[in-house]
């Protein structure tokens, strides 16, 4: 039975919406919005009121996902079906709109688990902790506080730090997005205002960034170590050859932006609770990571930021564009405001939405690679809205409704070339950060809603088009219960009243208690142009495969590489038509195929010409209790402390790790990667990352992560030791075997 409340909608809303019937909203070569339908060549959806849509879209492309069988979404029509009275009600002046917030409102009910937690989508139950941060930021803290709390309790450890969910090699710290976490926290409290939950969050998120500062940080490049931020298909996002060690040693902008963002969160933190120095010491290491972002990663000739660093001895920047963290660039504020434009305006579109990468990977299937995921595409959508980019803002709307308006539901990504989300590797309707992503449309761009210490800042933003008379009522904000009222269109407040009354700024304050009305008028003036970039789809060669023979490097020849770039020591020597390079001194090689779009591949594994007398080996077992003989067994127990002396010929810079063992799982999952910190003469010089390497795989020997540290000749004490700092996310087993200790000079 309908509420008097939903009656009331549909009735209002119909008429207002019943005139722009024809209205065409937005329109490209793949698909329109045109009143109150998307259309899609044959498919169509029909928005017959803000709580009826009917579709006729069909899934294209299958996936091989058994999910698909159980799947329960109607795929022909939605009716709102839950009670979304406590909510708040949106009135616009468009059907879809006001349909897609009200189905997402639903959505975001149907993802409360008995427990009063998120579940991540209909196919994926549990809290992770990068899925349900992103969506409480992204829209959920205000709608579902008490859930968004206990969702976000449920990931701190016993050793009250964040937990970072299974991951590749055994998980942190060869993924450290866990502090994506901080920025949820911080959200929540500045939505509800609550001490005791500042008190409670302060300690753990105090604790976490300390860890990650001695494991993942890099002082020489200001940036932080650890897999790009959600992109943790490894194959899809990274060159073939690289291993987990390698991955965590790879140094990647979206994971330093949360990384930086969360350091400005513990800064502010520290403030408000009352001590001075923390606070200007997080803060000065936040603007050191800013320094590190921009100084590393910014592409002067592209417009925007590189993806990452990679490689093994030496890194190696690889021009490709992520969305995820170009947004954060934006939004975080490490973009100032003319490169924001410039981000803004040069990142690849395509008629479906925005990749998440580009260029793509031609030899792996849709997931991250030839993707879209809506909840990337609405941070992206922030970005252009912050950016003053009304084209770019329109697009990134106009592709979150296309999608759930379609399928009748959020589904977590799709296939950027044909807009099915059938296509892909793995996918969940009713996936909660696509589900934040479309609510945090209405409130946190038609309405520019921010939250602050306090008060909320509203910075609104309507594209011309859809201009018209909006109502967001029965909004709760602290202790007061918001109705809020806007006509116009453009990103500039005209008037702003409270209760009647003209107020200087468009702000609300924290401390105003009970029922009011604010009235927002926007100024009617379209901002100026970015500009956005729209192109088809496109790949990078593959990685060319290379060996060694004698004095030679060899290849085959990469599909469509028009020539080849030979790399040492991470920087050009060479660029060549031929497959074969005659090596020209001692350093770490590799090869680039580039297309003729002047697209890099990735380079491939780096191959080690060395003079012999430039590599030290030492027997570990001759230093420390070995359990067999010709190994060492490094636990939380056993062996936590082993010294080496080590004697360095003459000065230099000294790549340093190990060979070992870690049959505690896969490559892809499980939490139980050991890490020991590397002192050199009692200092701390960094941390050995010792990943797994297959499941009760303790005969599959390979190298750990490297350190390169600059070393004076003589003698040095070198020492690898278990500490608090490093334990994994499993506590329990934190174990590695251990054969070799390689110290080699480099150039």
């Amino acid at each position: 039975m309908k509420s008097k409340w939903m009656i009331s909608l549909a009735v209002m809303a119909l008429g207002a919406a019943t005139t722009l019937s024809a209205q065409t909203y937005y329109k490209n070569k793949a698909y329109q919005w045109k009143g109150n339908e998307i259309i899609q060549g044959k498919w169509k959806a029909r928005v017959v009121s803000p709580t009826e849509i009917r579709s006729n879209y069909v899934r294209q492309m299958s996936d091989g996902f058994m999910g698909w069988d159980n799947d329960p979404i109607n795929r022909q029509q939605w009716t709102l079906s839950r009670d979304i009275s406590a909510l708040p009600h949106y009135i616009g002046p468009t059907l879809v709109e006001q349909a897609n917030y009200n189905l997402s409102l639903q959505e975001s009910l149907e993802a409360i688990e008995p427990d009063s937690t998120f579940r991540t989508g209909i196919f994926w139950g549990g809290v992770w902790t990068r899925d349900v941060s992103y969506s409480i930021l992204h829209a959920l803290a205000q709608l579902h506080p008490d859930v968004s709390k206990r969702s976000l309790a449920a990931k701190i450890n016993a050793n009250n730090r964040i937990i970072q969910d299974t991951g590749t090699g055994g998980a942190w710290p060869c993924s450290t997005d866990r502090t994506t976490w901080v920025l949820a926290a911080w959200e929540l409290y500045k939505v509800t205002g609550e001490k005791a939950w500042l008190d409670r969050i302060y300690p753990v998120i105090r604790n976490t960034i300390e860890d990650d500062r001695v494991v993942a940080y890099d002082p020489v490049t200001q940036l932080m170590r650890g897999e790009t931020s959600y992109l943790d298909w490894r194959e899809q996002e990274y060159p073939l050859w690289m291993q987990p060690n390698d991955i965590y040693q790879s140094e990647t902008l979206g994971t330093s932006l949360v990384h930086y963002q969360s350091l400005r969160i513990l800064s502010e933190i520290c403030r408000l609770q009352g001590q001075p120095r923390e606070a200007a010491k997080y803060a000065q290491w936040a603007a050191d990571l800013a320094d590190g972002i921009n100084r590393n990663f910014w592409l002067e000739d592209k417009g925007y930021y590189a993806i990452y660093l990679y490689g093994r001895r030496h890194l190696t920047l690889h021009p490709q564009s992520e969305t995820l963290g170009e947004a954060f660039a934006i939004l975080f504020d490490v973009a100032d405001e003319v490169r924001a434009r410039r981000v803004s305006a040069s990142v690849v579109n395509e008629p479906y939405g925005t990749p998440c990468l580009y260029p793509n990977l031609g030899d792996q299937p849709p997931y991250h690679n030839d993707a879209t995921w809506p909840f990337v595409q609405g941070y992206w959508m922030r970005a252009n809205a912050k950016a003053g980019n009304e084209e770019g803002l329109m697009h990134s709307i106009a592709s979150i409704y296309r999608g759930a308006t379609l399928w009748l539901s959020n589904q977590e990504n799709y296939v950027i070339w044909n807009g099915d989300y059938g296509g892909t590797q793995i996918n969940s309707a009713r996936q909660l950060w696509s589900v934040a992503a479309n609510l945090a449309v209405v409130p946190g761009i038609y309405f520019g809603i921010h939250y602050e210490v306090d008060g909320l800042r509203f910075a609104p933003f309507i594209p011309k088009v859809l201009k018209g008379d909006r109502c967001l009522s029965n909004f709760r904000y602290r202790d007061a219960l918001l109705t809020i009222r806007m006509k116009g269109f453009g990103n500039q407040v005209k008037s702003f009243c409270i209760d009647g009354q003209q107020v200087d700024k468009p702000f609300f304050p924290a401390d105003l208690k009970g029922e009011h009305t604010v009235e927002i008028e926007l100024s009617n003036v379209q901002p100026a142009p970015c500009g956005v970039t729209y192109a088809d789809n496109a790949y990078q060669p593959n990685t060319p495969v290379v060996k060694q023979q004698g004095n030679q490097l060899a290849w085959e020849a990469v599909k469509d590489a028009a020539t080849y770039r030979i790399l040492c020591d991470g920087k050009q020597v060479e660029e060549t038509t031929a497959t074969t390079f005659s090596l020209k001194g001692y350093g770490e090689y590799q090869v680039q195929a580039i297309n003729a779009k002047g697209f890099p591949s990735f380079a491939s594994e780096p191959i080690y010409y060395d003079d012999a007398q430039q590599v030290a080996l030492y027997e570990v077992e001759k230093y420390a209790e070995s359990h067999d003989g010709r190994s060492v067994r490094i636990t939380r127990n056993e062996n936590i402390l082993i010294t080496i002396p080590v004697e360095i010929a003459a000065n230099g810079t000294y790549a340093i790790d190990w060979r070992y063992a870690n049959g505690n799982g896969p490559i892809n999952t499980e939490n139980k990667c050991a890490t020991r910190v590397l002192k050199i003469d009692g200092a701390t010089v960094g941390v050995s990352v010792f990943a797994q390497r297959g499941v009760n795989e303790w005969d599959n020997w390979g190298w750990s992560s490297v350190q390169c540290v600059p070393l004076k000749a003589g003698k040095h004490t070198l020492t690898l030791e278990f500490a608090d700092c490093v334990e994994n996310m499993n506590i329990t087993e934190n174990r590695a075997l251990l054969d070799q200790l390689r110290m080699v000079k480099l150039r």
